[in-house]
């Protein structure tokens, strides 16, 4: 698990150059509460399954077994293909937010899978 947080940017009216750091199996990134943030995922030469963003909070429906574990969890893509890029949107980090106080990616299989962190934004 790799901790993503020093590559987080928040861009200005100057533009910067994104900072695409490489992607594991999991990794996460300190957030601050009721704050938005950007994922933009781009991809080499090798497809990546399963990219999600860990829901922390939402509760299990009533009668859930424990099988439950996950089920409120967002899919950012099933697959991102080859040689493509996705952008996503954490609209409030709280939903996300786990005890120390981080967003937990999960990385299918990451093998060319790179992210850049934009935020933090105002909620919304």
């Amino acid at each position: 698990m790799a901790d993503l947080s020093a590559g987080v940017q928040k861009p200005t009216l100057t533009s910067l150059a994104p900072n695409y750091q490489t992607c594991a199996a999991a990794d996460y990134f300190t957030a601050a509460p009721g704050s938005s943030y950007e994922l933009h995922y781009k991809n080499g030469a090798t497809p990546t399954t399963a990219v999600k963003i860990t829901d922390q909070t939402s509760v299990a429906p009533t009668g859930a077994s424990g099988a439950a574990v996950g089920w409120a969890d967002v899919q950012v893509q099933a697959v991102i293909a080859a040689n493509s890029e996705r952008v996503t949107r954490i609209d409030n980090s709280n939903r996300f937010r786990d005890a120390q106080g981080r967003i937990n990616l999960v990385h299918g299989t990451p093998a060319t899978l790179t992210v850049a962190i934009f935020g933090p934004y105002p909620a919304g």
